[in-house]
């Protein structure tokens, strides 16, 4: 009988198609068109499965195709997860004609599914994939804080908050190096055959004079470098953070489900009558 067993989720695990999926639909000023703006797929069967094309099923009879791969086949492995996005549209086409389905879409009411052409022939995607967002936990409880990390990059080096100058060095092959420069990198050696003083590192232009005259010197080699001053980039990318900055509070048990969850209702009530008097003109 353990034989058996094995056997079967063996024989289940690999045979047939099983894939779930998931999808998004939104809206732009580029276009008038409501259209699909992300795509999940994610193969739960242990065989690889060939996707020549990606269908929205609209209803009973509207096929918005998603994606066509009759060129390059997609090859969904075993066990792996697909995900691309789209942008804004033209529009819609249908045989020589235009068509508008933003009715449809917008309709929570009318039923959508993914649609999959295989080499297996049609497959509909029986189910989504259930995906979570604190977002909804928020709307439920105010005193849910989603908080996410600012980054800042180049190249796709990651640069920390403290990071004053980052130089590019390039070589004579056209070979670059990124190198973040600390403030208070004057204490350290970070350079091979020379050492920053705290006067280079108190302007850009002084960084620059200081890099030229270990270049003259021969102490520095390369064929060109660039040095970007963070400070001035964070003055526009993160004016957006504008406000003060807040210090975290630590919330029990009581406060967040009792206290948060009371103070959600009393602010849902608020709003909801303001907005019912700013519909009566009042």
């Amino acid at each position: 009988m353990l034989a058996l067993f094995v056997a079967t989720k063996s024989y289940r695990r690999k045979a047939g198609i099983f894939v779930r999926g998931s999808f998004s639909i939104g809206s732009s000023r580029a276009c008038n068109d409501d259209y699909i703006t992300n795509v999940i797929l994610e193969n739960l069967k242990d065989r690889a499965v060939t996707i020549f094309a990606i269908y929205l099923k609209v209803g009973h009879n509207y096929y918005i195709e998603v994606e066509n791969l009759e060129d390059k086949p997609l090859i969904l492995r075993a066990y792996e997860t697909y995900q691309k996005e789209f942008g804004p549209i033209e529009f819609y086409g249908i045989n020589s004609n235009r068509i508008n389905l933003n009715d449809l879409l917008k309709n929570q009411k009318i039923k959508k599914r993914l649609v999959l052409s295989t080499s297996d022939g049609r497959y509909k995607v029986p189910s989504n994939i259930r995906r979570w967002n604190p977002v909804w936990d928020f709307f439920r409880n105010h005193m849910t804080a989603i908080v996410r990390p600012v980054h800042s990059t180049y190249k796709e080096k990651y640069l920390g908050g403290n990071i004053k100058y980052v130089v590019e060095f390039t070589d004579d092959n056209g070979n670059e190096e990124i190198v973040p420069v600390h403030p208070r990198d004057y204490e350290l050696k970070i350079f091979r055959n020379f050492n920053l003083t705290k006067e280079s590192l108190e302007s850009k232009e002084a960084l620059e004079q200081l890099l030229q005259a270990q270049i003259e010197n021969g102490n520095l080699s390369c064929k060109k470098y660039v040095v970007h001053d963070l400070q001035a980039w964070r003055k526009i990318s993160h004016e957006f953070y504008s406000g003060g900055t807040i210090h975290a509070e630590y919330y029990g048990a009581f406060q967040y489900h009792v206290v948060g969850k009371v103070v959600t209702k009393y602010s849902d009530w608020k709003l909801k009558r303001e907005n019912a008097r700013r519909s009566q003109g009042k």
